[in-house]
């Protein structure tokens, strides 16, 4: 599927090569629309580097041929790809793609992880970390093969970063895992875990303006939020919070074309001054974790209840229990082991957070019997 000039088909000469694209297709293509390729036909193996784009840039005709998928309006048109590929494949056999590595815990992907997973077994897996296969700007990828009906959770893993380059593809260390589905986010864990994040506490993202620029300012600024930065300097950052049903702030009439064409969410006259997102407020006491971050320590406390965009906050269950202590056992999670960290940087999300499993030293932290 989507064999472009055919670099890969070109070592298969017996295989099917698929291709939209009249003007790159290799002699010997079909030149269709994978999703119009029909399902009938099925493959021992599927391999491919499907494209990456965004939902809102698939083209109309396409997404019409989509509306069958288990995936949804967020899911980028890669997401759509492995699922029709897994259609195509036969009992036994074997898809081999090179994709990014944001699938496994991405909430647009839940539906498809959990076909997946019900389907057989992710056996290799590559995590290229920041190395970069393509010239364009691309994300974190990965090389992995799944095989329909293999249900031995069994996968071979390894990893490398930029510094290793492409040429440490072939000097690989390889390490068995688990292959794990957890609330359909899809880990390769060395160790066991008894619970999860969201028996101890839920997640909340944070804050996001959409023009920092504007709304950030030590003289105008009326609320401090916890930032990026604030893992490492403990400093807050001054904004301009504005309350639903507040007047535009006059600081901002000057900017009103660019604020109202901010594309984060519809804005229109009676809301072009108001932030792009909200967060969830609360006095509850809470852990910080920046979604991406080197620290080697990254959950944090801090006084602050104000958080923006690229922070998220651990709220425990337990109004009890002293966050302070909470961070401390975060940080003693191996978050490498559950997939969170990309070439020495620490990737999360709301929902993957939530999700993932924790080890069962972390029982410490669950409610006391009766707290809800």
């Amino acid at each position: 599927p989507a064999c472009g000039d055919g670099a890969f088909l070109q070592h298969f000469p017996f295989a099917v090569g698929v291709e939209i694209d009249p003007r790159h297709a290799p002699q010997g293509a079909r030149v269709i629309d994978f999703f119009a390729f029909p399902e009938g036909e099925s493959f021992a193996t599927v391999i491919g580097n499907p494209p990456y784009v965004r939902y809102q840039d698939i083209a109309v005709a396409t997404r019409g041929l989509v509306q069958r998928s288990v995936l949804d309006g967020r899911a980028n048109l890669y997401l759509f790809f492995i699922e029709k590929c897994l259609r195509h494949l036969a009992p036994g056999g074997e898809l081999v793609f090179i994709t990014p590595r944001d699938f496994l815990k991405a909430t647009s992907a839940v539906p498809l992880n959990r076909l997946l997973y019900a389907a057989g077994t992710i056996t290799d897996f590559v995590d290229l970390g920041d190395s970069r296969l393509f010239d364009d700007a691309t994300p974190n990828c990965a090389i992995w093969r799944f095989e329909r009906g293999n249900f031995s959770r069994r996968t071979r893993y390894a990893a490398q970063g930029v510094a290793d380059g492409l040429a440490g593809l072939a000097r690989l260390q390889w390490d068995e895992r688990h292959f794990v589905e957890s609330g359909g986010h899809l880990l390769f864990t060395r160790g066991d875990y008894e619970l999860h994040l969201t028996d101890i506490a839920f997640v909340k993202v944070g804050a996001v303006s959409g023009a920092d620029d504007l709304y950030a300012s030590e003289l105008y600024g009326n609320r401090d939020f916890v930032c990026s930065s604030t893992v490492r300097s403990g400093r807050t950052r001054r904004m301009l919070w504005c309350e639903a049903g507040d007047p535009p702030p006059a600081v901002l009439l000057p900017h009103k074309e660019r604020l109202i064409t901010r594309r984060i969410r519809p804005f229109d006259e009676a809301n072009w001054w108001h932030w792009g997102r909200g967060y969830h407020q609360s006095p509850l006491p809470r852990v910080y974790v920046n979604s991406k971050t080197r620290s080697s320590h990254p959950f944090f406390c801090h006084p602050c209840p104000h958080y923006d965009g690229s922070v998220l906050a651990i709220f425990p269950h337990d109004p009890l229990l002293a966050v302070q202590q909470m961070a401390d056992a975060l940080n003693t999670v191996d978050w490498a082991d559950l997939g969170f960290v990309c070439d020495g940087r620490f990737l999360f999300t709301q929902r993957s957070l939530e999700q993932t499993p924790l080890p069962g030293p972390l029982r410490a932290l669950l409610p006391a019997r009766g707290v809800q």
